[in-house]
């Protein structure tokens, strides 16, 4: 990602550009998009929108808008926007996505999981939809469920280290250390530098770090 002088760098350029031409969508969704890198979400929002009202049917700039409210700590915005943006696009999987994040967010549990569901249907082959529904078990203390769904992940794609360490801490919490560990070797098979693995392994094989 560029630094922070460059990106500041590169705002000052498209903000020169706006003055010639201030009705720029794809200016103002630039600009905004500046702003959102440097974590300056109010400002990303007041150019995003800006965008959206002149691009109200361009998925990308929807998208982005509903990051920005995402990040700037208003799920419910977020949730609406990304709605508009799935109105023009029914499977844009990024909007999908963060959509269920979004309705976790707010308590929406029912929705957030027919939505991470549902990714494992029309995305079915990435392993990352199996593994974000897997997270979402994890975080409703389902284990069994999400075990499963990182089993699926895996199936997808063999080195997925995060899904082989979500399975081992599950078989910790359930007291199985010796599957858990046949998990932490396969984990660090597939990335020798896991830092979550390697502290997985040395909290199974030191019972003082217990």
């Amino acid at each position: 990602m560029k630094n922070e002088a460059e990106i500041r760098k590169q705002i000052s350029i498209i903000e020169q550009q706006l003055k010639k031409k201030p009705k720029s969508a794809n200016l103002l969704h630039d600009l905004g998009i500046g702003h959102y890198l440097l974590g300056e979400f109010s400002d990303s929002i007041k150019y995003l929108q800006k965008a959206v009202d002149l691009a109200p049917k361009k998925v990308a700039f929807l998208f982005n808008l509903g990051n920005a409210f995402n990040e700037n700590d208003q799920p419910d915005l977020a949730i609406d926007i990304y709605l508009r943006a799935l109105d023009q696009n029914p499977n844009h999987i990024p909007s999908l996505n963060n959509l269920a994040d979004c309705y976790e967010a707010v308590s929406q549990f029912d929705k957030a999981h027919e939505l991470f569901h549902y990714l494992t249907r029309i995305n079915g082959e990435n392993a990352l939809s199996h593994f974000n529904l897997g997270n979402f078990f994890l975080r409703q203390n389902q284990h069994i469920e999400a075990a499963k769904c990182y089993e699926e992940a895996i199936k997808r794609d063999e080195t997925f280290a995060d899904a082989y360490h979500n399975i081992a801490w599950i078989l910790h919490q359930a007291k199985a250390d010796e599957e858990a560990m046949e998990y932490v070797r396969k984990g660090l098979n597939a990335d020798p530098n896991h830092d979550e693995i390697l502290g997985l392994r040395k909290k199974i094989s030191d019972p003082k770090t217990r």
